[in-house]
């Protein structure tokens, strides 16, 4: 190894303790020895004076520098071999150790390798070098390559990520299995209670449309008793006539029976709807026909449908993507785009809202199978994050009471399921909802 002109490389320069080498052995020959020590050894060794210049490199230090040998480095600095804007960063790192006389201990860096062109980690840890007295007079640097150790690190976190990824998979598909044998065991519930409830409210129904035509003619014949009443001559018996007429309050049970019959036929048609919601919820319509349907006209002819229900709450921006046909019960699937529009149009509340339709195609990378998808978000009050779990549970409702079954969105559920596809919610209090129906394109035939 050779040094500056007017420099002379010893012991002491470099930390080394002359007491250690017999006094017979040459300065020239205790260098010697040192640097073949410090080139056998893989991490990068070399030491600096004051202005950050190298006065010691090994043979690792050199290979990292693209240079043949540790000599072509002595009496240079970092500007000699990198680019201003890196070289400048080293400089000033080591210029704060050598003023602060506080070493640097395994810091990180991501280094371009000259040799190889690619960048390397290094874990460096930098000393100062002191004189007999006590003053920094340079710094002694050791760099680790751990590119490896950091290769094998981001492998480790990729792994993870792929397991938290599989993790949420699984998760998912285990929530929905879970939901698919909760809904079939209450489908058969529903199915029995639905049987039983049908029939005796069928003939409840129709005593009831007997008994409005009955209380009809009765409100006629005291109508017209009432208005005979002038025509009976005996004073006395008019006078009771008038005393069990006011003692009886008939305007009052007139008016009244009349209500009750309205609230009752209002109640039994609310049964009827449950029980046939309760039908349609254990058994989607299996007798219905598959075919191709265009979810734009199924959403155009929902809509007009629904005219009434959405135009005083909420302005329908629509966003229609270029989806082909969907093999599908159109019906079913009718009854889906009705259940999440109507819910939509309920979430808003006094303030006028928008509702959006989206449309659009999946398309799976390197496989010819794709989905369609639709979805139907509000800007209405949101799903609360307790009750999100539960809004596809049969008779789970966040409306107030009388105003949903709690039915629609399990029916919706169900109908999905049937057609191999999926439906997904985001939703947050005062932040609107979301629901998204994925449906595959060709119905794959059992």
């Amino acid at each position: 190894m050779t040094t500056p002109k007017g420099e002379e490389t010893n012991p002491e320069a470099i930390g080394a303790d002359a007491d250690v080498w017999p006094d017979s052995a040459p300065r020239d020959t205790q260098a010697r020895v040192f640097q073949a020590l410090i080139d056998i050894m893989p991490d990068r060794i070399y030491a600096k004076d004051a202005q950050s210049r190298f006065i010691l490199a090994n043979k690792a230090v050199a290979r990292l520098m693209g240079k043949a040998s540790p000599e072509e480095m002595i009496g240079k600095d970092d500007f000699h071999f990198y680019p201003k804007d890196i070289a400048s960063g080293y400089f000033e790192v080591e210029q704060a150790l050598l003023r602060s006389g506080q070493p640097l201990i395994a810091c990180e860096q991501l280094v371009p390798n000259l040799e190889t062109g690619e960048p390397g980690w290094l874990q460096t840890t930098k000393v100062p070098l002191r004189d007999d007295e006590g003053q920094v007079t340079g710094l002694v640097g050791l760099a680790r390559d751990i590119t490896e150790r950091k290769r094998f690190e981001a492998e480790i976190r990729q792994r993870n990520a792929e397991l938290a990824e599989l993790n949420e998979k699984l998760s998912k598909a285990q929530q929905q299995l879970l939901q698919s044998e909760k809904l079939a065991a209450i489908g058969h519930l529903a199915a029995g209670v639905a049987h039983e409830i049908n029939n005796p409210i069928g003939f409840i129904f129709s005593n009831f449309n007997t008994l409005d035509a009955y209380m009809a003619k009765f409100h006629g014949l005291i109508a017209a008793f009432a208005d005979a009443q002038h025509l009976i001559s005996d004073p006395s018996v008019v006078a009771q006539l008038d005393s069990l007429r006011k003692e009886a309050d008939l305007e009052f049970l007139l008016q009244d029976s009349r209500e009750l019959m309205t609230e009752t036929r209002d109640g039994l048609t609310r049964v009827k709807k449950i029980v046939q919601d309760l039908k349609d919820f254990s058994r989607v319509d299996a007798s219905a026909e598959w075919g191709a349907a265009d979810l734009h006209r199924c959403f155009e002819s929902t809509l007009n449908i629904l005219a009434n229900e959405i135009k005083y709450k909420a302005d329908v921006v629509k966003l229609y993507g270029e989806i082909p046909p969907v093999e599908c019960i159109e019906s079913q699937i009718n009854q889906v785009i009705m259940n999440l529009l109507i819910n939509a149009a309920d979430a808003i509340g006094t303030e006028r809202g928008t509702i959006t339709v989206r449309t659009g195609v999946d398309s799976d990378a390197g496989s010819e199978l794709r989905n369609v998808w639709f979805e139907v978000s509000d800007t209405g009050c949101g799903i609360s994050t307790e009750a999100l779990p539960h809004i596809f549970d049969p008779f789970y409702t966040t409306k107030p009471v009388g105003k949903g079954t709690g039915l629609g969105l399990s029916l919706s559920y169900g109908i999905v399921k049937g057609h191999d596809g999926r439906i997904d919610v985001s939703s947050a209090l005062s932040s609107g909802t979301s629901f998204r129906v994925t449906l595959p394109i060709t119905h794959a035939k059992a």
